[in-house]
């Protein structure tokens, strides 16, 4: 989920080694690239929030697409990690499926929802790099396999696949739907529809 941005007091704090330095720009991209995209947020934007020198960014990443890149490795781990906690809190295999969605209706509740940022990096680079189109696949893919895994205790063994490629659609739709209507309650629309795929309670 994106988070507001730095204050100045927090950009030009400093930072005492490379790995630091490294992931506060890291950080500060992936705010800058969830709130104003990736073509209109240019790497002065970056540097400037930052508070890190050109010098050092260049050093640690060639190209603005290099930055990108590890921008959405970053958010891919930070996605995957707070979705898994919120759903391991459920007790049942069917609330875990549930709590899915009402992480995703909380995550457009919030004030800076600015839509999925693999979705949008596929919109803004499908005739362009290979590179970020790979990670923005790698993480619908894992998504899809991580949802299977959830299934399996609902359903049999050679469904779950086929109908985890079905529930990440809907998630998918549900998170286009709320950047349009500003509505949180496209996550609920979306799991009304997923439990008619499920077997009966």
């Amino acid at each position: 989920m994106t988070a507001a941005p730095p204050s100045p007091a927090e950009s030009a704090a400093p930072m005492h080694s490379r790995s630091e330095r490294r992931a506060h720009l890291v950080d500060t991209a992936l705010r800058l690239f969830a709130r104003g995209g990736y073509h209109a947020t240019g790497i002065d934007a970056v540097l400037a929030a930052s508070g890190v020198a050109k010098k050092t960014l260049y050093h640690h990443f060639p190209s603005k697409d290099d930055l990108i890149v590890e921008v959405l490795r970053e958010r891919d781990r930070r996605f995957r990690a707070s979705l898994a906690a919120f759903v391991a809190a459920r007790a049942t295999p069917r609330a875990r499926l549930a709590a899915v969605f009402e992480w995703h209706a909380l995550w457009f509740a919030e004030p800076d929802f600015a839509g999925c940022m693999f979705l949008n990096a596929a919109a803004e680079f499908h005739d362009g790099s290979a590179g970020i189109l790979a990670v923005a696949r790698e993480h619908k893919q894992a998504l899809e396999a991580w949802l299977a895994a959830l299934l399996t205790d609902l359903v049999e063994a050679e469904r779950a696949a086929p109908l985890a490629a079905d529930l990440n659609l809907l998630l998918d739709g549900a998170i286009g739907t709320a950047l349009v209507s500003r509505d949180p309650a496209a996550a609920a629309r979306a799991w009304a529809l997923a439990e008619r795929l499920l077997p009966a309670k």
